[in-house]
C-alpha cells in the first residue's frame, strides 16, 4: 500500500506479489494441476507473522476446480477446504500472479486469526511455498 497522503492505492490486477503490501484478503489466484486444469488459492488474512510482517499471508485452497484459471465468478459461494500461514511465494511459486478479489465475507468465509495465540487457540498451519498445490493435487487429481 503506498500512501499518498491519506490514500492508499489500490492494486491493479492481475500483478505478481513481492511482499504480502498489496495483498488483502479475498484476493484469488490460479493454481496449475498436473492434469492440466486448475485449482484456485485464496488470500485469507494478511500479514499472518505479526504487525511488521512483510512475507506473511493466510491462504486457502478454494473447494472448486476448472479447466481454465478461476474468475470471480467462478470462486463465488465456493468453501475453502484448508487455510494455513504461509509466505507470499505461496502464490509466486504456485500460480504466480493475483487474478483479482472478491470479499471473503460475501461467501461467508473467515479466516483463521493469525495472531490467536491464547489458551485453547487451534494451532496453526504454517506451509511452504508449494503446500497449497500440493493439497490441490491430492483434492482435485488424486481423488
Amino acid at each position: 500500500m503506498r500512501h499518498h497522503g491519506f490514500v492508499a492505492v489500490e492494486p491493479t490486477y492481475p500483478f505478481v506479489p513481492r511482499s504480502n503490501r498489496l495483498l488483502r484478503p479475498g484476493q484469488f489466484w490460479a493454481i496449475p494441476l498436473s492434469d492440466g486444469r486448475f485449482a484456485a488459492g485464496r488470500v485469507m488474512a494478511s500479514p499472518a507473522f505479526g504487525v511488521g510482517d512483510r512475507t506473511g499471508v493466510v491462504v486457502g485452497l478454494v473447494d472448486w476446480v476448472g479447466d481454465g484459471p478461476p474468475t470471480e465468478a467462478d470462486i463465488a459461494g465456493r468453501p475453502v477446504l484448508v487455510q494455513a500461514k504461509a509466505r507470499f511465494e505461496a502464490i509466486t511459486m504456485t500460480g504466480g500472479e493475483v487474478l483479482g478479489v472478491r470479499p471473503l465475507e460475501v461467501d461467508g468465509l473467515v479466516a483463521m486469526d493469525p495472531h490467536a495465540f491464547h489458551g485453547g487457540a487451534v494451532h496453526h498451519k504454517v506451509w511452504g511455498g508449494r503446500t497449497i498445490a500440493q493439497y490441490a493435487e491430492r483434492a482435485f487429481v488424486q481423488s
